[in-house]
């Protein structure tokens, strides 16, 4: 057993906490499935103390790729060189290495440091309303759209399946083919995170108070499941709560059971139509409503009801409808 004493005691603790974590998630029917072994190509990773690893050379003028500045770490006995995109700041509680399916290796550095950036305040809050014609569509008429990046690159990854079925099990080929389409799904991950980190901060930026409609994702995923695996809605909430949460802005979310749709903002009446297919329609008070935006118009009007807005106004484009 002298392998186990190449890594630190803590990081091994770790690992069974890991375990254990995911064991008591199953039990409690909040994880389909319980922990089981990953393959060798699978995600890898392992957790440090963060005093079992110490950093050299933070802050020096020395730069690498993409500008990035280069430092040392320490671990498991041996100095690495690493390249970090933004300063290192506060205490260094842990520090998580991790290898993705292409061999790469990434750090996860946890400090103590709040990182909060307050953003000024403008003032406005407004409504999204989040579908599959338009991403979201925001309460003052303005439409955000998304890329689909997996839909451009449909045929590259068929191209490049159709080539890892044809090669032979256990050949140097097939694992040069497993390692392109493990290549052509990292492009597509990146490029979409990079459009919700973008899309998350300029919303936040824009608007004090942000309300979304708190809806199935699983029940949409049965219906049209890979769209909406590729606008990745619920990892773009994600990202726009880690925004406002660190600039001192809000994100709530009313309740998936309010209706929103069939609703006319400007005098209360309850239509009949059910069918998705229906994109306007007109109301008996004299309306025409577009029908993402009068449900996003519903959302802002709800959530600022529900919850105190405080000093905000109102983004609402009721002269567009």
């Amino acid at each position: 057993f002298t392998h186990w004493r190449i890594p630190y005691s803590w990081a091994v603790q770790n690992v069974l906490t890991r375990i254990l974590r995911g064991y008591d998630n199953f039990f409690a029917k909040r994880a389909k499935r319980p922990p089981r072994f990953k393959r060798r190509v699978g995600y890898t990773s392992q957790t440090f103390n963060g005093k079992q690893c110490p950093i050299e050379g933070v802050g020096n003028k020395e730069y690498g790729i993409r500008r990035s500045a280069v430092a040392r770490i320490r671990l498991n006995g041996r100095w690495y060189k690493f390249w970090y995109s933004r300063p290192i700041e506060g205490t260094i509680k842990q520090v998580t290495v991790k290898r993705d399916k292409l061999g790469d290796f990434y750090l996860t550095i946890t400090t103590d440091d709040t990182g909060l950036t307050p953003e000024p305040k403008t003032g406005y809050a407004a409504g999204f309303d989040f579908g599959l014609t338009t991403y979201l569509t925001c309460s003052d008429g303005t439409q955000y759209e998304s890329p689909e990046f997996y839909k451009q690159a449909n045929r590259i990854v068929k191209k490049a399946n159709r080539n890892l079925s044809g090669k032979q099990r256990g050949s140097k080929n097939r694992h040069k083919a497993r390692l392109h389409l493990a290549r052509v799904h990292r492009k597509i991950e990146r490029q979409r995170e990079d459009h919700h980190w973008k899309l998350a901060l300029d919303l936040v930026r824009e608007f004090d108070i942000c309300f979304f409609e708190d809806i199935t994702l699983k029940g949409m995923m049965r219906l049209w499941g890979r769209k909406i695996s590729d606008l990745a809605f619920g990892h773009f909430m994600q990202k726009i709560r880690w925004q406002a949460d660190k600039r001192c802005k809000r994100v709530e979310t009313i309740d998936r059971w309010t209706a929103t749709t069939p609703i006319c903002h400007a005098c209360g009446q309850k239509q009949a139509f059910i069918d998705l297919k229906i994109r306007e329609w007109r109301c008996g008070c004299g309306l025409r409503h577009d029908r993402d935006l009068n449900a996003a118009i519903n959302i802002l009007k709800v959530g600022t009801s529900t919850f105190e807005g405080g000093d905000v106004r109102l983004a609402i484009a009721s002269g567009l409808c």
